[in-house]
């Protein structure tokens, strides 16, 4: 009788021991589906936002638009205006009558210690003397507004207030008691100077439109060297993200590998 009993009670705990056990690792799969769904979750975020981006490129939440150009003598012609060819989420091959027989190729990377882009700019078998042209605006609060057309959108430039130095600029923008703050940095030797975004037929209208305009922008000339790789930044500064041009190349590295 004795016998029956322990053998029934010790049946019914190892029957309890492995409900508990089978309840722990349920709830541990759970745990583990949870993380690695987090994970996915952000960066299927991360590749929408990538996958997203288009010439011209804009900033997230309003925070500018830049637009690059090429120029060959006295014509001059917007990229978003050429053959543009997208190879994987982050890479851009050009192509257009102006760069004869030769290509540009963008790769642009997200920046990880703020919110920004960083874009650099190679070219194969380009012909001589071609200068790149770009502009830099459109940084407004109303996100919607700021991502409007194909362009710098001008009613996005009103109240954009630019301060630059050499290669380097910040634009200043919103409310005065909610003023925010972009910065950009250009290749060395970058011509800038303000620019009125209404007048943007051509990437050489833009640059020689002159500054009295209600919708400016910064704009710039760079005779650029096709054979050296030149480089593009527009992000938010921080403690962790403060640049200067000779930083670009060793920083895209580092992003283009995450």
């Amino acid at each position: 009788m004795n016998f029956h009993v322990n053998v029934h009670v010790s049946i019914r705990w190892d029957s309890e021991k492995a409900y508990f056990r089978s309840m722990i690792n349920k709830r541990n799969i759970m745990d583990t589906m949870k993380r690695n769904l987090t994970i996915i979750l952000l960066l299927l975020l991360v590749l929408a936002e990538m996958k997203a981006q288009a010439l011209p490129f804009r900033l997230s939440k309003g925070a500018g638009t830049f637009r690059l150009g090429i120029v060959a003598g006295d014509k001059s012609r917007w990229l978003d205006e050429c053959e543009l060819e997208k190879t994987g989420d982050r890479t851009y091959i050009i192509k257009d009558a102006l760069l004869g027989i030769g290509k540009i190729r963008l790769m642009i990377c997200p920046l990880t210690d703020t919110k920004g882009l960083l874009v650099e700019v190679s070219g194969s078998r380009l012909p001589e003397n071609l200068s790149l042209c770009w502009a830099f605006g459109a940084c407004n609060e109303d996100e919607a507004l700021s991502g409007q057309g194909a362009v710098i959108f001008p009613e996005a430039c009103r109240d954009n207030v630019f301060s630059d130095e050499e290669n380097a600029f910040t634009v200043y923008y919103g409310a005065s008691m909610a003023l925010r703050v972009t910065q950009g940095i250009a290749p060395i030797g970058s011509e800038l100077r303000l620019s009125d975004a209404r007048r943007q037929t051509s990437p050489l209208e833009l640059y020689h439109s002159g500054k009295k305009t209600d919708a400016p922008v910064i704009s710039s000339l760079y005779s650029w060297n096709a054979k050296e790789k030149c480089y593009f930044c527009f992000y938010k500064q921080n403690a962790g993200a403060d640049y200067n041009y000779f930083m670009l190349p060793q920083l895209f590295e580092k992003e283009s590998k995450r």
